[in-house]
């Protein structure tokens, strides 16, 4: 009887406290798990309801985070870049998650308030994105979830990679990604998305640039002569959207000078996708990497 109820004790007696030691330099540390969490990111609020939080966990959120729907059924606490300090303190939080997108002087503020905060590293390759998802269910009690969520994603890179890892590099379509006009920002290596064009079956104009994300000149573009576009849209995510958005970047690359002389623009090949399943380091980008590389290789998922 006593050995019964000294291990039932055991289960649910304290583990003891959870120290948690942000990419800042923040110590977090916690007996039992948040429960009432504000997100500074879009991406972050992804994550945290692709884990298993919910709206009784996650009781702020930034105006951007409109997905999943439930996120929208949570209280706002200003923007990524400007966020109300006033507003996240109402809501009593015991942990609030933030990236390098944020401000560092508001971090400072919201903590010297009183609200623990654990800032994420948000950019690196995909492997950032699984090393966010298991830091984000650590620190929130939902280790087990993630866990999973990393595996599963995992698993699906492999099935994709599995299909494409052996086409010759003659076979491999150079890829852009990024503006048809202005400035020209794209992803170099580094970056999720030049990881996503690889694992994809591509091959990224800007693997050679000297940074994870960089301006290139239109010279530079031509002369790396891409036979693909990888381009966003905003609005509405709907086949009519993406459709719009395709013909306009069609028209560009068919008349513009520059792009009319590369491949693109002779024989325009473009693959469009609403910048916020892209442009978030989250478990959408796994999707995106998906389409994509059916989208290049069709033919390897022929009869399977």
């Amino acid at each position: 009887m006593l050995v019964g109820l000294l291990t039932a004790w055991l289960l649910v007696a304290p583990a003891g406290p959870q120290v948690f030691t942000d990419v800042l330099g923040h110590r977090v540390e916690w007996q039992t798990p948040p429960r009432r969490i504000v997100s500074l990111s879009p991406n972050l609020t992804e994550i945290l309801f692709a884990i298993g939080c919910d709206t009784t966990q996650v009781v702020g959120v930034t105006r951007f985070c409109n997905y999943p729907p439930a996120a929208s059924k949570v209280a706002r606490v200003g923007g990524i870049v400007d966020p109300s300090l006033e507003a996240i303190v109402v809501l009593r939080p015991d942990l609030a998650l933030a990236t390098r997108g944020n401000p560092l002087e508001f971090i400072e503020s919201l903590i010297q308030l009183g609200t623990p905060v654990y800032a994420l590293e948000d950019r690196g390759g995909l492997e950032q994105i699984f090393r966010m998802i298991d830091q984000l269910g650590r620190v929130t009690g939902h280790t087990g979830e993630a866990d999973s969520l990393v595996h599963r994603l995992q698993a699906r890179v492999s099935a994709v990679t599995g299909r494409t890892a052996a086409i010759p590099s003659d076979a491999r379509p150079r890829v852009y990604f990024g503006e048809l006009e202005g400035a020209l920002w794209t992803a170099g290596p580094g970056s999720y998305i030049h990881d996503l064009i690889r694992a994809a079956g591509g091959e990224n104009i800007a693997a050679g640039a000297p940074s994870a994300w960089c301006a290139l000149s239109l010279e530079a573009i031509v002369t790396r002569d891409p036979q693909v576009y990888l381009g966003t849209f905003v609005g509405d995510d709907t086949a009519e959207r993406r459709r719009e958005a395709e013909e306009s970047a069609r028209r560009l690359l068919t008349t513009r000078e520059g792009w009319r002389d590369t491949h693109l623009g002779r024989e325009p090949r473009i693959f469009v996708v609403h910048e916020d399943r892209l442009q978030r380091p989250g478990p959408r980008v796994i999707d995106v990497m998906d389409e994509f590389a059916r989208f290049l290789h069709p033919q390897a998922w022929e009869g399977r």
